[in-house]
């Protein structure tokens, strides 16, 4: 027969072990409210970015450039079999939310697990998660940004530098991002996009995954379009812009996935814990009836 002392310690403890789950379950709501509002902002803000570029369409085209290094680089691929690639990971910070790291793992390690196919490529990884596991697994990790839950594009700046210098020096034939796309707070969408070179395929998956049709966007009204300092300059300028709010807006669609996986481990584990005390609550129950039971029955024998 179970001690009902001891049933009753247990249904406290997990009551404890509850409130603590309810608390990281709110600020994991707290946080994620908070950072749909900066997706919301960025949307308004690139709504009045494309304004500009859809001003400047038929005056610059800014992918001129992009498609003639791309030329460059399938006739250098087609000699060389495999260019070097550049990975920027976004994984997590904290816990609780593995299965969304290990989506974005498991996809790497099939395209780029082989061996003479891993030593052409280096990672940039984002968030401590992933760089504990690529340090383990002997990856070539080139750098890491670990930051705040909340941050802006300037805490981005190392990684935005290396992306410039890396172009600059022509390090690698292809610059790629994965990351989670957050769909809603149940689904959240492991994605790879391709940063460089940016072509006009690559900007109009952008328009998509974002939910924007350029056509449907008013240019600004202008006089005289003046471009400083010349149309080329401010081409591959324009690009580069282009290439952080990609990076910007991946990284807030991964931080909300992160917050929105905590927030339903959290209230998974919450219920758990009240199926738990129910049937901790029955067993209790069940027990004490059994003692009140026997008890009576020992009376009653005694007295006869």
């Amino acid at each position: 027969m179970a001690n009902t002392k001891l049933i009753k310690t247990k249904i406290k403890s997990i009551t404890n072990l509850q409130k603590i789950i309810k608390a990281l379950e709110i600020v994991s709501t707290v946080k994620l409210q908070k950072i749909k509002q900066q997706t919301t902002n960025f949307g308004n803000f690139m709504t009045h970015f494309l304004s500009v570029l859809n001003t400047i369409k038929d005056k610059v085209d800014i992918f001129d450039e992009q498609n003639k290094i791309n030329e460059q680089l399938i006739k250098e691929q087609t000699e060389n079999i495999f260019g070097r690639r550049l990975i920027i990971l976004l994984t997590t910070d904290k816990g609780l939310c593995w299965s969304m790291n290990s989506r974005l793992i498991r996809h790497l390690n099939e395209k780029y697990g082989e061996e003479w196919v891993k030593e052409n490529v280096d990672l940039f990884i984002i968030w401590k998660k992933g760089f504990d596991f690529f340090v383990w697994t002997w990856w070539n990790i080139v750098g890491t940004v670990n930051i705040k839950d909340t941050f802006t594009e300037s805490d981005l700046n190392s990684l935005f530098v290396f992306i410039k210098q890396s172009l600059k020096e022509q390090r690698y034939a292809k610059i790629k991002i994965y990351f989670n796309y957050f769909k809603n707070v149940i689904t959240q969408v492991p994605l790879r996009f391709k940063l460089y070179p940016l072509d006009q395929d690559s900007f109009d998956s952008f328009l998509e995954w974002i939910d924007i049709n350029l056509d449907n966007i008013a240019p600004l009204p202008h006089d005289q379009l003046i471009l400083e300092p010349n149309p080329k300059d401010f081409a591959a300028s324009l690009i580069e812009k282009i290439v952080q709010n990609i990076v910007y807006y991946a990284m807030l669609n991964n931080k909300a996935s992160e917050q929105a996986s905590r927030m339903l481990a959290m209230k998974n584990a919450k219920d758990n814990c009240w199926d738990i005390i129910s049937w901790l609550q029955i067993l209790y129950n069940k027990t004490r009836q059994q003692k009140i039971t026997q008890e009576i029955s020992e009376i009653v024998g005694g007295s006869l």
